[in-house]
């Protein structure tokens, strides 16, 4: 499969990319290096020896997307691309909600559009909210405590 990373030159991005790639995938990077640096990129093929194509964007962007999902076939999307910071948040809440929760819609339009059916959308233990670890999937979720973790609810 040819797999679509977003914020995949960041640290969960990348250690995924490296693992997709000894798995035997495709990948394809997108990022806009807010939280990570374009070395990454070398880094992951150094490791792997496979230098994935990289894109680097905003998943906002609708002219970037277009571009990425007209050159590439892209069969799944694993989206890591989002602001992460709690207190950076709450600060800032407006670029968090712009940025998490657009990127996620514009990401499933595209996936209608080109008929990808496997999205995988990284979320956060924030949406459980004030609950004792461990925390389970299987848990209810609770009110969100920050707009960080609204934006993955």
């Amino acid at each position: 499969m040819k797999i679509l990373v977003t914020g995949g030159t960041g640290f969960i991005g990348s250690h995924t990319v490296v693992g997709l790639i000894g798995s035997g995938h495709d990948v394809v990077i997108a990022d806009n290096l807010i939280n990570s640096k374009q070395e990454v990129v070398d880094r992951i093929c150094k490791i792997s020896g496979v230098k994935p194509p990289f894109y680097n964007m905003d998943v906002t962007d609708e002219k970037m997307r277009e571009k990425l999902f007209e050159e590439q076939s892209i069969d799944g999307i694993i989206h890591f691309a989002g602001l992460k910071a709690v207190g950076e948040s709450v600060s800032r809440p407006l670029d968090y909600y712009y940025n998490n929760i657009l990127s996620t819609i514009a990401l499933s339009r595209m996936s209608l559009v080109h008929g990808v059916n496997k999205f995988v959308f990284s979320s956060s233990a924030t949406v459980y909210g004030e609950q004792p670890s461990p925390l389970r999937e299987d848990m209810e979720l609770k009110p969100a405590t920050n707009p960080y973790a609204e934006t993955k609810v």
